[in-house]
């Protein structure tokens, strides 16, 4: 009897350790580092695969929690009014015998897993200053003051900018293509620089501080602390707070655009890149576990409205092995 309760608290441990790992996975703050000791806690005995997948089966049983919505277990709120629940409040709540049983196990998962913020519940403190923003895999046409456009990516935030003399945008974070109007002349502020296109177009990227402008047709000029670079078509330049690079040559429009089409490109790029741009088209996320992986080059064309075929090219090409968690969350390694 004695040794049946303690392999019984050892399963209960271990499924508080799978949902310790999942939570973490599902916060939003995860890294790959977290998602590889995933991997390794996995595989240390068959016992911690059981537990695993009994934490999946409890997860699935409790609906998630909303932002700001009080838990049926009345967790305490955070103060970004996420719910969440410490180990501490349930030991006490619980008793060890009741651990063990699978409503009052259900009863945890409903109170600790998952009902915190996630990835794309709430965006980046500086978004909210946006006149416009884009989601997961959205896609958006503005039209400026003068007849200019603006189509903004996935997970993009601007500001409209007027008193410049010609229509403007202020990129706060992502991806905008613009394109004159009537004026043949639009102009993006990003961060700490300015590109001014004339007759014709220009991409724009934010990731942070770093942007990176392209000319796609027409010209492009970028200013930044007095220092200016002209750009031709398929010439690009990056900058950041520390300072400008020199002229790049060479960028594919068509690759640049693709997204405009619903379709993302990926030419000869480092695994570790593809798994960032991926991110930014889908929800939840996915984890590159295997650091050998980060370098293997990859292309492919994807549609946006199917990017899970992704998975299975690299699975089959690749040799991938992949993990499939609740909440969108996918591990490569």
């Amino acid at each position: 009897m004695t040794e049946r309760l303690d392999w019984e608290d050892d399963l209960a441990r271990l499924r508080l350790e799978g949902l310790d790992h999942l939570t973490r996975l599902r916060s939003g703050e995860a890294t790959d580092h977290d998602a590889a000791a995933f991997i390794t806690w996995r595989a240390t005995s068959p016992a911690h695969e059981e537990a695993f997948r009994s934490a999946i089966r409890l997860t699935r049983l409790i609906p998630h929690a909303r932002p700001g919505q009080p838990s049926r277990t009345c967790p305490a709120a955070n103060d970004d009014g996420a719910v969440v629940a410490s180990r501490g409040v349930l030991g006490r709540q619980l008793s060890r015998r009741g651990i063990l049983g699978g409503a009052l196990a259900a009863s945890v998962a409903g109170g600790a897993v998952f009902a915190g913020r996630t990835l794309d519940v709430l965006p980046a403190p500086s978004v909210f200053t946006a006149d416009v923003r884009t989601g997961p895999g959205e896609r958006r046409r503005i039209r400026l003051a003068g007849g200019a456009l603006a189509d903004l990516n996935t997970r993009t935030s601007v500001g409209l900018r007027t008193g410049l003399g010609m229509p403007a945008i202020d990129l706060i974070d992502g991806e905008a293509i613009i394109a004159d109007g009537p004026s043949a002349r639009a102009a993006v502020l990003a961060g700490p620089g300015r590109g001014t296109v004339t007759a014709g177009r220009m991409s724009a990227r934010r990731d942070g501080d770093q942007v990176c402008i392209t000319c796609l047709e027409g010209t492009v000029a970028v200013a930044w602390s007095g220092e200016t670079r002209k750009l031709e078509p398929s010439e690009a330049v990056r900058y950041d707070r520390s300072g400008i690079g020199a002229v790049e040559r060479g960028a594919d429009p068509a690759v640049l655009t693709a997204w405009q089409k619903g379709t993302l490109i990926f030419h000869d790029m480092p695994m570790r890149d593809v798994v960032v741009e991926l991110n930014r088209y889908r929800a939840g996320r996915i984890f590159l576990a295997d650091r050998r992986l980060a370098d293997r080059r990859l292309s492919g064309t994807y549609a946006m409205n199917r990017l899970d075929t992704f998975f299975d090219q690299a699975e089959l090409g690749l040799g991938v092995t992949i993990y499939r968690l609740p909440g969108n969350v996918v591990i490569l390694t």
